[in-house]
């Protein structure tokens, strides 16, 4: 399943919005290199994936915690169980017992659904508070 990014996506917070293109990216890229014959290489992608799922997901959460987003413990708890499960599936991917591409069709519904709604409050949060900071960086 490729994803496209399409401004709907946008969240309006330019760092947030850039990992998220990024994210989109990598899974596209994830996706094309399932048909091909380097395991390692999928494997590899694959743990990038998760990394920087980690990473994006603290970098989202600290930026909650600076403009005092109300639900950050509620969508911090969502990042965990992502996680959690991503991992699990990472590891039974790695024995065989899953399919990559299992993996990328499960992470483009999550994303899709998870920008959708928890991002959005975010962003509806940020805009009618007036706390939209340009400037910071995650």
């Amino acid at each position: 399943m490729m994803l496209k990014w399409k401004r709907k996506l946008s969240v309006g917070i330019e760092p947030i919005d850039l990992q998220h293109r990024y994210f989109v990216g990598l899974l596209n890229r994830i996706s094309e290199e399932l048909d091909g014959p380097d395991k390692e290489y999928q494997a590899r992608l694959i743990d990038e994936l998760y990394n920087f799922a980690r990473l994006h997901f603290e970098g989202e959460e600290n930026y909650m915690y600076k403009v005092g987003y109300p639900g950050l413990d509620e969508h911090r708890y969502k990042h965990l169980e992502l996680l959690e499960k991503l991992h699990g599936q990472v590891g039974q991917y790695l024995v065989g017992l899953v399919e990559g591409q299992e993996i990328v069709d499960f992470l483009a519904e999550w994303f899709g659904c998870h920008l959708a709604q928890e991002d959005q409050r975010l962003a509806n949060f940020v805009k009618n508070r007036g706390k939209r900071n340009s400037n910071y960086q995650i």
